[in-house]
């Protein structure tokens, strides 16, 4: 049973390639100009989903999943990627028996859409940290590598994000992780890396109102 003014949606029928049967109801309602569902592999009728034509412009969604090449192919230029990073880089086997993703697979991912944006989600509640990141800090932003130009924010529970303030979620990530440190050396952060964490905390909380301003996260 479905409340009234809610209509539910089968990703069999707006498979990548096919003519969306609720396609103009879609554009009318909310403005989506496509939406392509991308089977992926982890339980039966798993969907990864890219939308076009949000405030965003162009979003795509891993759901749960393992990498997915088509989904890479089908998302390509994607301005935010909304994908599930479960497990921490160096638990790879698990991710595989598990069909889940490592933060590393997401951000490889990422990379081969030209993401303008990544937002990590899905998280294992064995971990009472943020997952490390192979990474440096530039300009108070999380970043892969210096090829990579995009921001990474980690999602939260009762996360808002709007367009304009994703890079400013991303500037969070080095403050979480002071508040969630990680036990032993392998989750220690460089020296260098860790200060400019610090420093771009600082320049975070001198932005007035960054947090009590209704929406920005």
């Amino acid at each position: 049973f479905l409340p009234m003014g809610y209509i539910a949606v089968d990703c069999r029928d707006m498979m990548h390639g096919k003519i969306h049967p609720m396609g103009r109801k879609l554009y009318e309602d909310l403005g989506v100009t496509n939406c392509m569902s991308v089977p992926v592999a982890h339980c039966p009728y798993s969907f990864a989903v890219v939308i076009d034509g949000t405030s965003f412009g162009r979003v795509a969604y891993s759901g749960d999943c393992r990498p997915s090449n088509r989904f890479a192919d089908v998302g390509f230029g994607t301005d935010l990627l909304i994908h599930e990073a479960t497990f921490e880089d160096g638990m790879e086997e698990e991710a595989v028996m598990k069909r889940h993703s490592t933060v590393g697979e997401a951000m490889d991912i990422a990379r081969r859409m030209k993401a303008k944006a990544l937002m990590l989600t899905h998280f294992s509640q064995r971990y009472p940290k943020i997952p490390p990141l192979k990474r440096s800090i530039r300009n108070g932003e999380c970043s892969t590598s210096e090829d990579d130009e995009f921001p990474i924010a980690f999602a939260f529970d009762f996360m808002r994000v709007r367009p304009n303030t994703v890079s400013t979620a991303a500037k969070l990530t080095p403050a979480l992780r002071l508040l969630y440190p990680g036990e032993g050396d392998d989750d220690v952060m460089d020296a260098e890396l860790l200060k400019e964490g610090k420093d771009s905390v600082k320049e975070l909380m001198n932005v007035p109102g960054v947090f009590a301003a209704k929406g920005i996260l």
